[in-house]
């Protein structure tokens, strides 16, 4: 558990919902603990623990067989008031990764071009679905993100693909491994 993740505990356990709990006194809270953070980043890593907990908080409370005592209309509302938190955060919040995970353009060109080659292999093959075509597309607009979140978000896509039965294990694998030829580094911390 990091920093953020033990603020957010504590800040839940012993003063987030504690007092009178309408959605302004909640907010308030969350604005003066927020306040505290300088990055956006660990903004959002402290609201959804926050969130994380709330939910946890209140599926606990259910199981002890609890019904309508407003416990959870309490956490309810404080979860309406983290997600408004999230949202207008991630309003202008810009993830930018470190400069050693960047792509370059020539790296960009050359991974647009695989996934061009791998849809032409797909329709040869007699892979028709409009979904396959549609996530790997989705890939070149992404690039953004950095190598190891693409190549999380590549390994994602590729395991609902082969989920939902739309993509055999063995063709998955093949268009990984072409993908990811070069970028081992990366691809290894992915596991």
């Amino acid at each position: 558990m990091n920093i953020v993740e033990k603020q957010a505990i504590d800040f839940y356990e012993y003063d987030f919902l504690r007092g009178v709990n309408t959605l302004e006194n909640i907010k308030s809270k969350l604005d003066s603990k927020l306040y505290n953070f300088n990055r956006d980043r660990d903004k959002l890593d402290f609201l959804k623990t926050l969130k994380n907990t709330s939910l946890e908080d209140i599926k606990d409370h259910i199981s002890k067989g609890c019904t309508g005592c407003g416990y959870d209309e309490e956490r309810n509302l404080a979860i309406f008031a983290i997600d408004q938190e999230i949202d207008s955060i991630n309003q202008y919040y810009y993830f930018d990764p470190k400069s050693d995970e960047k792509f370059s353009s020539s790296e960009e060109s050359i991974l647009h071009s695989k996934l061009n080659d791998i849809i032409e292999k797909l329709e040869k093959q007699g892979f028709g679905q409009q979904i396959i075509f549609e996530e790997i597309e989705e890939l070149k607009n992404h690039f953004n993100l950095g190598k190891k979140t693409w190549f999380q978000l590549l390994k994602g896509k590729l395991i609902d693909l082969t989920i939902e039965s739309a993509l055999e294990k063995t063709v998955v694998q093949e268009i990984y491994n072409n993908l990811s030829e070069g970028y081992e580094h990366f691809t290894k911390m992915i596991g």
